[in-house]
């Protein structure tokens, strides 16, 4: 990342975090958004470029001595939330994804308005009712303030955000418990996001071909 620096001597802070998750601004999560897992004890190195010049420093993380984590622990519930922060990303990015193509189908349509075939309404519509299910699978769409979660169940994401949140706290491996939790919750999300894919590239594609198809041209002579 780029440091701002200014004249005299500068200082720059490392929270030891690794980047959170992806996040889609506006959802309501009961549990929150995925953070990034503090980094494990051991060698590490800062590099600093200005222009042309650059230099590496090492400098060591320190266990705290207060715990009797072992190194191997401390890698394993490293590795393991990073695996679900960006199992997590990965959800975030499909209902981007949801959104974007949404968004654009709706543009099309006030764009073209009568001039929009039967066929082309029909596969715009077909797309939209297959991505709502799957929308709805991973995030709990109804959920409009803090209090929603309290009336409609948490959804795939959500779930997901309460096992990273279980297996950040403190300085411990992951337990069974989180493990079996998140291997459930990957399996399902992993069959909402190949159904996503599926829609994306063939759903959709099947509107493009439409699209190409059945629309008027942008210039040209009425017919007589």
């Amino acid at each position: 990342n780029k440091i701002e620096i200014g004249k005299g001597m500068n200082q720059f802070e490392w929270d030891m975090n690794y980047p959170p998750a992806e996040r889609v601004e506006g959802l309501i999560l009961w549990n929150g958004f995925v953070g990034g897992p503090k980094a494990a004890p051991g060698a590490y190195f800062a590099k600093f470029r200005s222009g042309n010049d650059s230099t590496e420093v090492p400098f060591t993380v320190l266990a705290d001595p207060n715990y009797k984590t072992t190194q191997p622990e401390y890698e394993e519930q490293v590795n393991f939330l990073l695996a679900a922060r960006d199992k997590f990303s990965e959800v975030m990015k499909a209902l981007k994804n949801i959104k974007e193509v949404r968004q654009q189908m709706s543009d099309f349509s006030d764009r073209n308005g009568k001039d929009v075939s039967k066929e082309i309404k029909q596969q715009i519509d077909t797309i939209n009712k297959q991505m709502t299910v799957v929308e709805e699978a991973l995030h709990q769409t109804k959920a409009k303030s803090g209090q929603d979660v309290l009336n409609f169940p948490i959804r795939l994401d959500d779930k997901l955000s309460s096992v990273y949140g279980a297996a950040a706290a403190g300085n411990s491996p992951p337990t069974k418990q989180a493990k079996e939790a998140y291997a459930e919750l990957a399996g399902q999300i992993n069959a909402q996001l190949d159904k996503l894919k599926k829609i994306l590239s063939e759903d959709v594609g099947k509107l493009n071909q439409l699209i190409h198809e059945k629309t008027l041209p942008v210039i040209g002579l009425k017919k007589e």
